[in-house]
């Protein structure tokens, strides 16, 4: 821990080359890392890395005009409905119903594009209306295929400072007694603990839930066989958010019975006595069967002579079926809080575990285990829905992998008659299709899936891609020649980086490059923060957006 201060809004922190906690001039342990007052640019998937190039910063003093084109809402496009019938593109306004009358949203929402300029492109809209967020980040570990790869020497500030400015835009989307649920392994859970604590306020810290996901031990383990997960819980406003009680199981219920036919219905026997000794409780007690009892030794009862006869009289004490046990208090299902306090250590048991998760991609994808690494199992999402929601409420998932918060808020509503919604955000492709197919299933097959046949609807749409399109380009481009036409029409029509220099690129010997090295420098000089185009643009003849995108995009917007 170093005593230090923060450069403002600078480019990076003081301390540009280290990670640590310092002390700031409120007195507070902060985390500080390079580029950490900075928004990370481009998308960060697998898909976007080119080898050898280091990431841009953009920051507020510097790149201002930058910011706020990255931060400016985005054209939609590519609307299609998914329904019990299965999935239909939008051919007009018809039936894409975004808001009812209210304002409040009519139907779950499945966006495809950058989530974090998802996430700025939401904010007017949906801005203090989500009432909990659940997200599985990549883990920044090499054992995670979902993650990306940084190709700089700042490979863990920049996990953070990709993790930063996704958080702070998060936050602004949440209800004050809002909640955001983050999936997190051992190798981050302390630097995302920490960031998190300045971002929604060390007093907004709710718990860190320990989660068993998996039973078996890897016996090829270097160290310890890692059988557990991180699940952190910050709330909007600790103050105001108050979590539900979790429903009762059967088992539970279950040990609740009536030998005695008591009109008051199901009771179980507790004891009697406690350990916290009083000469005054300490009596001698007759039983039915004449028999004489006192409480075991060094304890006594839990009441007062007196208080013990109005419960002998009100038939609230057992002494056995034929009236010779110790006597028990009997404690009635109809008394007992309908609900329990959750616990911090959720087991496989109850929440299922990884296992469980591929087993159910399994079975929706007909004996498939092998189109996503890392799912989650619905139980563990249904948990978290049952602490933190209630009908009506928005849930946000924006980085929506399979679409298990998705699978599992249907499940809940079809269970309990709710009417929650939910937002899906998905940048990669193959993950959007796996996403978009599972909810599909789950509303196609909701009689044997869900508790009752489903009647929701979910509407799915993407950022309209601009500077995307050249990307995709070049990444197919098999010849010299292929790339050539690239090149001259990225000159025309691309964003490309400020710094661009048509005579300084070229003199470096570009031409004479060969395909995957050009490739690499042609990847250089696009703005990836022009993948999408901006709204603002929408109407402007040169990016030929067409009419029903216009219309979707406007009535989507409405309501800010």
């Amino acid at each position: 821990m170093e005593n230090g201060k923060e450069n403002g809004k600078g480019r990076h922190t003081e301390r540009s080359n280290k990670i640590g906690l310092f002390i700031n001039r409120m007195s507070e342990v902060v985390l500080s890392f390079p580029f950490k007052d900075c928004i990370l640019e481009g998308g960060m998937t697998k898909e976007e890395k080119n080898g050898g190039r280091e990431e841009r910063f953009f920051c507020e003093e510097i790149d201002g005009y930058e910011i706020d084109t990255l931060k400016d809402r985005k054209v939609l496009t590519n609307f299609s409905t998914i329904d019990s019938k299965g999935e239909k593109k939008a051919k007009d306004t018809e039936g894409v119903d975004f808001f009812d009358k209210q304002g409040n949203l009519k139907n779950n929402l499945l966006i495809k594009g950058n989530n974090l300029l998802t996430l700025y492109s939401m904010k007017e809209t949906f801005g203090g209306k989500v009432k909990m967020i659940y997200i599985d980040p990549p883990y920044n570990t090499s054992g995670d295929k979902n993650t990306f790869t940084y190709n700089n020497s700042f490979n863990h500030s920049t996990w953070l400072t990709f993790m930063k400015n996704r958080l702070e835009a998060a936050r602004d989307l949440l209800r004050d007694d809002g909640v955001i649920f983050i999936s997190i392994d051992d190798n981050e859970q302390a630097y995302l603990k920490i960031l998190c604590d300045e971002i929604f306020g060390r007093d907004n810290f709710v718990a860190n839930i320990i989660w068993e996901k998996k039973y078996s031990p890897q016996n090829d383990a270097r160290w310890l066989s890692d059988t557990h997960d991180h699940v952190l819980l910050y709330s909007k406003n600790k103050e105001v958010w108050q979590p539900n009680l979790l429903p009762r199981t059967e088992e539970m219920d279950g040990r609740y019975k009536n030998p005695d036919n008591d009109p008051r219905g199901l009771w179980k026997s507790g004891d009697l006595s406690v350990k916290t000794y009083s000469a005054a409780m300490d009596y001698p007690i007759r039983t039915p069967s004449k028999r004489t009892v006192r409480p075991p030794a060094s304890r006594c009862w839990r009441f007062s002579k007196k208080k013990f006869e109005e419960l002998r009289v009100d038939n609230r004490i057992w002494f056995g079926e034929k009236g010779n046990n110790v006597p028990s208090l009997k404690r009635f299902l109809s008394e007992v809080k309908q609900g329990l306090v959750s616990k911090t250590i959720w087991y496989r048991a109850e929440v299922g575990d990884n296992q469980e998760a591929k087993q159910e991609i399994k079975n929706l994808f007909k004996g498939s285990d092998t189109l996503f690494d890392t799912p989650k199992p619905t139980r563990l999402i249904k948990r978290m829905l049952q602490l933190a929601t209630d009908d009506n409420d928005i849930i946000l998932d924006f980085f929506a992998g399979s679409g298990t918060t998705g699978h599992a808020t249907l499940a809940l509503n079809a269970e309990d008659g709710g009417n929650r919604k939910f937002i899906l955000c998905e940048q990669i492709d193959e993950h959007f299709d796996i996403c978009k197919e599972r909810l599909q299933k789950v509303l196609k097959q909701s009689g044997k899936l869900l508790a009752k046949p489903s009647k929701e609807k979910v509407i799915a749409f993407e950022l309209k891609q601009y500077n995307q399109i050249f990307l995709d380009k070049i990444k197919k481009a098999k010849t010299k020649r292929e790339l050539g036409e690239v090149y001259k029409s990225m000159q025309k029509n691309a964003f490309l980086q400020f710094w661009f220099e048509k005579k300084e690129f070229e003199k470096n010997g570009y031409k004479k490059k060969e395909v995957n090295e050009q490739k690499e420098e042609l990847l250089g000089i696009l703005d990836l923060n022009q993948l999408y185009l901006n709204y603002p643009e929408m109407e402007d003849v040169t990016y030929k957006v067409a009419k029903i995108d216009q219309d979707l995009t406007h009535k989507f917007y409405a309501n800010t």
